[in-house]
């Protein structure tokens, strides 16, 4: 009897423990240009997406920490700097068999203080879908990880199987994954001038094998994250969860199935405005070569399948959506949607990030964040970044902030506690290089370049000294460098006192 009692009290005990905690759904997807979709003002119709920003807080001027996938993803779970954490080049040692070896930069360590091992030590339920790319040590705080490389992998192992025996043309080898591909005849009339001069360049096939993937939609990698989410918001009753739902679109491979795939006319979509803004620093960049070269017939296929990926991710936000209304969870849960970085996606004639540039097309990213309990919906103007995610998830989830965090809770300003006039008032981004151990610490010979963007301007300075300076206000395409401009020197010097102040308090040296 006692023993009946005892268990019917701690089951109480959890039932209210978690009615009191919000649950936490974070959804992310790789590359995404926050300027394509609607409630950014882009050409994408994202009514779902669109609803978080509705309901939710919209920030206008977020951006990442490095235009890299691991840097930044690393920056969003422990609050830090690339140069702080370490990770300042892409991980691949585990989550990438095609590398398959050590001697790539170090990732995620169990002994790293992030927000889900924090939640997770407070009882929290917390799992990780989707895109990771920061894999070195099991963590035990993901006991049912879903990831691209892995799980999906070996879920369609037979398939890829079967699409291996295909004529090479016709599939596309992306880490590990064959992907049946059926190109546009306009597409293959432009790559033809290509085969030969990229017969050595790497990830070459990414690009000249895009098209419409041939297979079911239900077989798609994104979809079955978003049932995997949707499983887990179904099946986590007793205690809170915290559920990362990481979409690798609209990132390469870029493949997408019907009806995706037919959704956007090539010959109708609108070009940026700024594509024709070409920097000489950059005409030999690998995502200026591939617009360059393939020309516009080739830019028009790209976004096609861009904003089409794009449209499949909102549909799959939507389905989750659905599932927190229907398991009744959706008010008490914290839904943070942003990305890791963003995609040139034609501004400045270039696609990807396969560039050393700091244009806002890859270094501003979307940042929703929808709780009714704690936010009106509003529009934000803060100069957030992927750093303060996780102070700001602690806070809402009554956790104390460590020490180490460098990112800055946005709860304060966001319920008037504090006026936005007290809020950092520029964001950074830097890229460092990477160590020549793949160790994460920086190189004593490493010289980074730096971003400070904020109150309508972007200061850069590259490793090799040369300064840009854009007025981001007058000039949005960022088509003008106003760096020598004597009218602007007062400017230009601010934000390079912002720079070293915020280099003094991080810790890190102007050349590193």
């Amino acid at each position: 009897m006692k023993r009946r009692l005892f268990l019917l009290f701690a089951a109480l005990s959890s039932t209210l423990l978690a009615a009191d905690r919000p649950n936490v759904l974070l959804i992310m997807c790789d590359q995404l240009n926050a300027g394509v979709l609607s409630c950014y003002g882009g050409d994408v119709p994202t009514p779902n997406i669109d609803r978080l920003a509705r309901e939710g807080v919209r920030f206008n001027n977020a951006t990442c920490t490095t235009p890299f996938c691991s840097p930044s993803r690393a920056s969003l779970i422990t609050g830090q700097y690339p140069h702080t954490h370490g990770i300042v080049i892409n991980v691949n040692r585990r989550d990438y068999p095609a590398y398959n070896s050590p001697s790539t930069q170090e990732g995620i360590h169990v002994s790293d203080v992030t927000t889900e091992k924090l939640l997770h030590g407070t009882g929290y339920s917390t799992h990780h879908y989707g895109k990771w790319h920061l894999m070195d040590d099991d963590l035990p705080y993901y006991t049912d990880m879903f990831g691209e490389h892995h799980e999906y992998a070996r879920e369609m192992a037979a398939t890829f199987a079967d699409v291996r025996k295909r004529p090479a043309e016709t599939w596309m080898d992306w880490y590990g994954w064959a992907l049946p591909v059926e190109r546009s005849a306009p597409f293959l009339k432009a790559i033809e001038s290509v085969k030969k001069s990229w017969q050595n360049q790497r990830h070459a096939e990414f690009i000249v094998k895009m098209g419409r993937l041939q297979l079911p939609l239900s077989q798609n990698f994104d979809v079955r994250v978003a049932d995997k989410t949707i499983e887990r918001i179904a099946a986590v009753r007793d205690r809170p969860f915290m559920i990362t739902c990481s979409f690798n679109t609209p990132h390469d491979p870029n493949v997408v199935p019907s009806p995706y795939y037919e959704m956007f006319d090539p010959a109708k979509i609108k070009l940026p405005s700024n594509r024709d803004a070409i920097e000489s620093r950059f005409t030999k960049d690998w995502g200026r070569r591939i617009v360059a070269e393939l020309g516009e017939p080739g830019l028009r296929e790209f976004l096609r399948i861009y904003y089409a990926m794009v449209k499949l991710v909102d549909d799959q936000v939507g389905r989750i959506l659905k599932a927190l209304e229907c398991s009744g969870q959706l008010d008490r849960t914290i839904i943070v949607f942003t990305a890791d970085h963003g995609d040139m996606a034609g501004g400045h004639g270039m696609v990807w990030k396969s560039t050393p540039a700091f244009y806002d097309e890859i270094t501003r990213i979307p940042l929703l964040v929808r709780y009714p309990p704690a936010f009106k919906p509003q529009r934000c103007d803060l100069a957030a970044d992927l750093t303060d995610i996780m102070p700001t998830l602690l806070e809402l989830t009554g956790q104390p902030i460590p020490a180490s965090v460098q990112g800055q809770s946005l709860v304060p300003y966001l319920t008037g506690k504090r006026p936005p006039t007290e809020a950092r008032r520029f964001s950074f981004c830097e890229r460092i290089p990477g160590n020549r151990e793949n160790a994460r610490k920086l190189d004593s010979i490493a010289k980074g370049s730096f971003m400070v963007r904020g109150e309508g301007w972007k200061y850069i300075r590259y490793a090799d000294g040369t300064e840009y300076l854009y007025h981001l206000a007058a000039d949005p395409g960022e088509t003008v460098n106003e760096a020598d401009n004597p009218v602007h020197q007062s400017r230009k010097q601010q934000m390079i006192e912002a720079l070293q102040a915020w280099q003094r308090r991080t810790c890190s040296s102007p050349t590193s």
